[in-house]
């Protein structure tokens, strides 16, 4: 039997009807024993379109408490899932669908109603609103021995999807629950994707093995996030940094929840500013945690000093860390080697690709400290080269969010005919701030000459209204790209 499916029966026979998904959008809750039986109605609804052992499952649940119950099935079936975010659109899925040679897609049932499924017919019921459409021909992919694809966030292309072994995912939810201190007593905020390598080493990891409680919700709902803390004596709350600088913007009317005192960013970089502004206004430290799709969990801050080193901490149990040297890289730095028992098998349809020397080769680079923690300085592949002299654009951001008015910023390299390329600052002012409606083009120039060297101040300024961001809260690099290529006419 799987582990995973004979640790929750086991919970089922101790604790079957101990409530496990708060659902304050529907007022409902889901015990043990309600979640096995919705798994067994799943597992029975897979079996009866015919789709079978090592065969891969497309689930657009997103933030469903059915998609708990659907990995569960799939794992007492030997069935693959593929998870994909909220809001993909359908012929993302059917693309997807497609390109995985999945023998069936997980949807609501309202799109099954309205939309032709080009390849997939057929839907069967299954709970909570959802259906399982099974392919029409038998063009179909096995996958022995992989449990989930996780695919990476496409902020920059197509995504790509490693092959996650249910050892992988055991591994990577205890080394998390382990660094973190996930009681199986504790409840968590359920607002980041569960179907995001966060979610799943975060959330529906510590439920599954532990029986850790969480608060679930379709999507971040910051005006009700505090409430639903207050209201089931939420602990623990994992959001991305977009999500606490709301709080700092907008802090809730009745203070920040008392018992909400262990927070956790991860998903995208974590500025020592944010970290401050956060606990000086709530008195609450947000603690550093990197990871990535392929290796699962790698780094966790659980210190409670706050102090204005930007690390991501020291390495989680059972991980290891080692930088490797490059030549392209600042005297010092390496980039980011991980060995763990939760590092994925490899990519589906890429041969290496850094998944090398027992490990994953990151695409990350960064130093480690005396201490042994690890500070991120950049991606390998974000390199800006202007007029030959390269240099990383997180620089440029670190000093315009010192500016005075300066909200939010993004600061990326575009072509340049005669440069390579030049330097181009995304620019949100802080509307609040009455400073901010003066800021102009040649005032963010004047700031960034008086700190930076000439080939690193940007030859264009776009001042928008917000950061576009990916479902998962990350920085949407390739709609960023096409809106300064729209600016610049390239």
């Amino acid at each position: 039997m799987s582990a995973i499916v004979a640790g929750f029966a086991a919970l089922r026979g101790t604790e079957s009807k101990r409530l496990l998904i708060h659902l304050p959008g529907v007022g409902g809750a889901l015990s043990v024993s309600d979640i096995w039986d919705s798994h067994l109605e799943h597992a029975e609804g897979l079996s009866q379109v015919g789709i079978g052992p090592s065969q891969l499952v497309v689930s657009g649940a997103g933030n469903n408490p059915a998609s708990v119950a659907l990995l569960l099935a799939c794992r007492a079936l030997g069935i693959a899932v593929l998870p994909v975010d909220a809001g993909t659109p359908l012929p993302e899925i059917l693309e997807l669908g497609a390109r995985f040679g999945a023998a069936g897609l997980v949807l609501p049932e309202t799109t099954t109603a309205r939309h032709q499924l080009s390849g997939f017919e057929g839907a069967v019921p299954l709970t909570n609103g959802l259906c399982i459409v099974p392919r029409d021909d038998s063009a179909t992919r096995t996958y022995p021995g992989t449990a989930v694809l996780k695919l990476s966030s496409g902020s920059t292309g197509a995504p790509k999807a490693a092959l996650t072994t249910e050892a992988q995912l055991v591994a990577d939810g205890r080394q998390i629950s382990a660094a973190m201190g996930i009681r199986p007593d504790d409840t968590q905020i359920a607002a980041i994707p569960l179907s995001h390598s966060y979610g799943l080493g975060v959330l529906l990891m510590p439920l599954l093995l532990q029986g850790t409680a969480f608060v679930l919700r379709e999507s971040f709902v910051p005006h009700q996030l505090p409430a639903d803390a207050r209201r089931f004596d939420v602990r623990r709350f994992p959001g991305v940094p977009f999500m606490f600088q709301y709080f700092i913007a907008n802090p809730p009317a009745e203070g920040w929840p008392a018992s909400l005192q262990r927070v956790v960013s991860a998903g995208a970089r974590l500025t020592p500013p944010t970290v401050r502004e956060f606990h000086d206004r709530f008195g609450v430290k947000i603690h550093s945690f990197y990871g990535t799709t392929e290796t699962g969990g790698i780094a966790f801050d659980g210190r409670e000093q706050i102090d204005e080193g930007e690390t991501v901490g020291t390495p989680l149990p059972g991980v290891t860390i080692s930088l490797r040297e490059d030549e392209t890289l600042p005297a010092g730095a390496g980039r980011v080697h991980v060995r763990s028992a939760a590092v994925s098998d490899g990519y589906f349809g890429h041969v290496g690709e850094g998944f090398e020397d027992g490990g994953f080769l990151t695409g990350d680079y960064g130093t480690l400290d005396d201490r042994g923690r690890l500070r991120l300085m950049g991606r390998v592949s974000s390199f800006a080269n202007v007029a030959g002299r390269k240099f990383q654009p997180d620089e440029v951001e670190d000093v315009l969010r010192s500016m005075p008015g300066v909200a939010d910023v993004r600061v990326l390299a575009a072509p340049d005919a005669r440069r390579g390329q030049q330097i181009v600052a995304c620019v949100v002012a802080n509307a609040a701030d009455t400073a901010a409606r003066g800021i102009s083009v040649l005032e963010v120039r004047r700031f960034c000459t008086a700190h930076l060297a000439p080939h690193k101040i940007p030859r264009a300024v776009i001042f928008m209204s917000s950061i576009p961001l990916t479902a998962r809260g990350k920085t949407d690099r390739a709609a960023l790209d096409q809106l300064v290529r729209a600016h610049l006419g390239v």
